[in-house]
């Protein structure tokens, strides 16, 4: 879990936002919003590797991504 926050909490520096705006912002799933305040160019590389079915796949697989996801819901429900 230490990978994603850290991860989390570098993506939240590079964008000018907080750690907590950042993760509200994943779990309501608004892309718009976050590549709204990336560099243009990244944010067509984030675009590029969302549309990417083998990234997702990846991505979905990832046990680290689960668990943070599986937190971030039961953060949530509190």
């Amino acid at each position: 879990m230490k990978g994603m926050e850290k991860m989390l909490e570098t993506a939240s520096k590079k964008l000018g936002i907080s750690s907590n705006e950042l993760g509200s912002l994943l779990k309501k799933g608004d892309m718009n919003a976050i590549m709204e305040k990336m560099d243009k160019d990244e944010a067509k590389k984030l675009k590029d590797a969302l549309n990417n079915p083998e990234v997702v796949k990846m991505m979905k697989n990832s046990t680290e991504m689960s668990d943070y996801m599986k937190n971030m819901q039961e953060n949530q429900k509190k």
